[in-house]
């Protein structure tokens, strides 16, 4: 689970912070910044598990030196640096079956990206990485669900500067450090880390980051059956093989008392009026598998004349109904295609989703964005924080546009102490009206 993100240097982050509960919805205009906070966080989780920085930053929008902040003066900065607060699954297990409990599950990792030019090239390169434990009582997030404190102390990775040498010491518990080369690091720490049993809670940092997920729901790809054979492993993020999926939450799930699919379904009629159920059958002759909606004018339809709001709703929610992929879920815009009477619901259901679970059971976090006043209306102000830009000056530069996030105040204007306009765009806290104007501006 990510508790904290800290980015600095990414697009239109400059210092910027922001605390995650297990259910949020970011707000704000288009090009207020949503879109690039997803970014940074797709960013982090491939830096962590990318042979090489370059490929990480090939897969993301833009070219490479455009995901640097841009300067008031056109120039872009040269340096982007990342920091998260994360908790830690209690248990860990490799490709190779090997197995790591891990007592101490709250941690911080840092990264610090350089651009590096020689005469031909730009490289990025590593410059600071570093894992380090969050004691107990040092947490903002102390008390949140999962959390285990051991009384780990010292650093599991750090990045030492001696005479200009710049090295990776990775430690671990009763055994002696190892040190890797850091001058020219072309790829992260964690990118190497493979194994469970040598450096296990680096290795379940990684499993942390690669494990977050980033849905942008393809309409006419959630209308498609998943050929028989086809990669169930995971929905994929268009949700191009959601038939596939569906079938396999329900054959993996199935016990006297039905299934995850019926989990499902019960969820789905909630939020989608005229529906009872969802099928997933096997059309042999064609190879494939078929989802199939029951509803109560017209009996059992396919996938294929189904609604996009019915299929975005029913994709998201076979995404977080699966037993084998939980964790940080990160969705665009959930309220397209669902009708303004009905968000509440969905609202709802999701953050029932991300409530504390059962003993044993891993945590499910939803980060959503959206630029609908109606969010205002439907969730309570913790649920909330708004996204705006504002320009700021640097000693010796012009004013550039950077992204901030302000949290929704408990109370309305009318309660608060009267403050100019300027003021107002100073105060880290904005009311619903405020808030309102801005989306609707």
């Amino acid at each position: 689970m990510l508790t904290r993100i800290e980015i600095d240097g990414f697009k239109s982050f400059d210092h910027f912070g922001l605390d995650l509960p297990p259910f949020l919805v970011v707000l704000g205009q288009n090009a207020s910044g949503k879109s690039n906070l997803f970014d940074a966080i797709q960013l982090l989780s491939r830096l962590a598990t990318a042979s090489r920085l370059k490929e990480a930053f090939n897969d993301q929008r833009g070219d490479l030196l455009e995901q640097f902040r841009r300067r008031g003066d056109g120039t872009y900065l040269g340096a982007m640096t990342f920091a998260v607060e994360l908790t830690l699954e209690p248990s860990v297990t490799d490709s190779f079956g090997e197995h790591a409990e891990i007592r101490h599950t709250r941690v911080r990792y840092e990264l610090h990206v350089l651009l590096m030019q020689d005469d031909e090239y730009v490289s990025p390169v590593v410059v600071h990485e570093a894992v380090y434990p969050i004691a107990s009582d040092r947490d903002r997030a102390h008390g949140s669900a999962g959390a285990r404190y051991d009384g780990l102390a010292s650093p599991l990775l750090e990045t030492v500067i001696d005479d200009a040498e710049r090295t990776f010491v990775l430690h671990r518990e009763g055994e002696k450090a190892r040190f890797l080369r850091a001058d020219l690091a072309l790829s992260t720490v964690l990118s190497s880390i493979t194994s469970a049993l040598d450096f296990p809670y680096l290795f379940a940092v990684r499993r942390e980051l690669e494990s977050w997920r980033f849905l942008q729901l393809d309409p006419a790809a959630l209308r498609m059956p998943s050929r028989i054979g086809q990669s169930d492993e995971q929905l994929e993020p268009s949700g191009a093989n959601l038939a596939a999926v569906l079938h396999r939450i329900q054959r993996t799930t199935r016990d006297e008392y039905g299934s995850g699919l019926d989990e499902i379904a019960v969820d789905l009629v909630q939020v989608i009026q005229g529906f009872s159920g969802v099928e997933v059958k096997e059309n042999k002759a064609a190879g494939q598998w078929e989802v199939e909606l029951t509803t109560g004018d017209e009996g059992k339809v396919g996938a294929r004349v189904a609604s996009d709001g019915t299929l975005r709703v029913l994709a998201l929610l076979a995404a977080l109904y699966d037993p084998g992929h939980r964790g940080l879920l990160c969705f665009e815009e959930p309220e397209n295609g669902i009708f303004p009477q009905r968000l509440r619901k969905l609202m709802h259901v999701l953050k029932e989703l991300t409530a504390e679970p059962e003993p044993g059971e891993p945590l499910t976090q939803v980060i959503l964005t959206s630029h609908s006043p109606l969010m205002l209306a439907v969730l309570e102000p913790r649920d909330i924080v708004v996204m705006d830009w504002v320009s700021r000056v640097s000693p010796g530069e012009p004013s550039s546009r950077v992204s901030r996030v302000r949290v929704l105040a408990e109370q309305e204007a009318s309660e608060l102490e009267p403050v100019s306009r300027f003021e107002q765009r100073e105060l880290l806290a904005i009311t619903k009206d405020e808030a309102r104007r801005l989306l609707e501006g």
